[in-house]
């Protein structure tokens, strides 16, 4: 008889083969279990890195735009004999909203908005030849004063931002208008409304840019206004925007009065300064108390108080949220709480403090 082999495997070979196969697809779902979870956290990740992202650009939008127009601020015509800063006749920093539409009433303080103008450096820049006859009248200007071209009303366009000023020194009558319409040949601008007041001759006129920072706390973006036109949104998310001003602290930080003239920081003969000592050397913080009591300088719409003339140094503080609540949490970290609660997911506010000193807010000698 002959033993014949059984074909195959056994029973017992094809158990190890089952335990095999289950040992291997337990290693295999541990594995797509790992690869899953770190899928969704690089997908987490990926997301948090782009909201962060973009809140620091929108803050670098912010922060260059109000530090670009702060270090411009007070600068002043360029050319003629009463070139200089424009800080040697009025302020051109106010802790206030200036313009044509929604304008705070003159000695305003707010901490949340700031308005800023600066002559560029354009060859609009000129004089008047003549006074005008009443405030709604024709200004003519110096068509042949430095740097203006002929035939041309000193560059001067219809649309125009432009500033009037007395250089009479420290409180001088000023305000801005829009040219409406302009005349070469007699070298004639007239103004889209009547002025405050006739405005004598040799008064400067120059074009103008005006910058209006303020915070819409209900909308929470930062607004960016002209002066003229229409508000417009410049970041969004925005949570807190402050502004904080630091002065010269010596009496004499206002230019004073030629000899034989008065201005409104000054007073008696010879000429002693109204505004306070506030000691050392490095510019003082000025609070709102002190740039709204006085002494009060300029002509009625835009008297303003004599501190403003000392500002050398404007301190922004600015906060934004991440855009989307999914990466908001709750606790100090967060102006407006959202419904993350994985610290893996959130992106906490970001604030910064910068400080300017704008180049052209110290007085020219006189």
């Amino acid at each position: 008889m002959i033993d014949v082999a059984p074909r195959g495997r056994s029973t017992g070979q094809r158990g190890y083969v089952l335990i095999e196969m289950l040992i291997a697809a337990a290693i295999a779902c541990a594995l797509l279990g790992v690869l899953l979870r770190f899928a969704g956290s690089a997908q987490i990740s990926v997301a948090v890195q782009g909201d962060v992202g973009d809140q620091q650009q929108r803050l670098r939008v912010a922060v260059e735009s109000m530090r670009h127009d702060l270090l411009l601020a007070g600068a002043g015509p360029s050319r003629g004999a009463a070139r200089g800063p424009l800080v040697n006749v009025f302020p051109p920093i106010i802790p206030a909203r200036l313009g044509l539409v929604d304008a705070d009433p003159e000695l305003s303080f707010h901490d949340d908005r700031l308005s800023i103008m600066y002559v560029p450096d354009t060859r609009a820049q000129t004089v008047l030849v003549a006074a005008m006859a009443g405030p709604a009248s024709p200004l003519a200007i110096d068509g042949n004063a430095p740097g203006c071209p002929a035939a041309s009303a000193c560059d001067f366009a219809p649309g125009d931002d432009v500033v009037i000023f007395e250089p009479a020194g420290a409180g001088a009558a000023h305000e801005t208008f829009t040219v409406s319409a302009i005349d070469t040949a007699w070298n004639t601008l007239t103004p889209s409304a009547p002025l405050s007041r006739a405005y004598a001759s040799g008064s400067r006129v120059a074009l103008v840019v005006q910058r209006i920072y303020y915070f819409d706390r209900a909308g929470k973006r930062l607004m960016v206004y002209d002066g003229v036109g229409s508000d417009v949104p410049l970041v969004d998310h925005v949570v807190d925007l402050r502004f904080a001003y630091y002065g010269d602290p010596h009496a004499e930080a206002v230019r004073p009065p030629a000899p034989g003239a008065v201005n409104c920081a000054y007073a008696g003969s010879p000429p002693v300064p109204l505004l306070a000592n506030l000691g050392g050397a490095a510019p003082k913080p000025l609070p709102d108390s002190q740039l709204t009591d006085g002494p009060v300088c300029g002509q009625s719409p835009n008297r303003f108080d004599a501190d403003l003339l000392r500002i050398r140094r404007v301190a922004i503080t600015i906060r934004l949220e991440a855009e989307s609540a999914e990466f908001r949490g709750a606790g100090p970290a967060f102006s407006t709480p959202g419904f993350s609660r994985a610290a893996t997911k959130h992106v906490p506010d970001l604030q910064t403090t910068i400080e300017v000193a704008p180049r052209n807010m110290v007085s020219s000698p006189r």
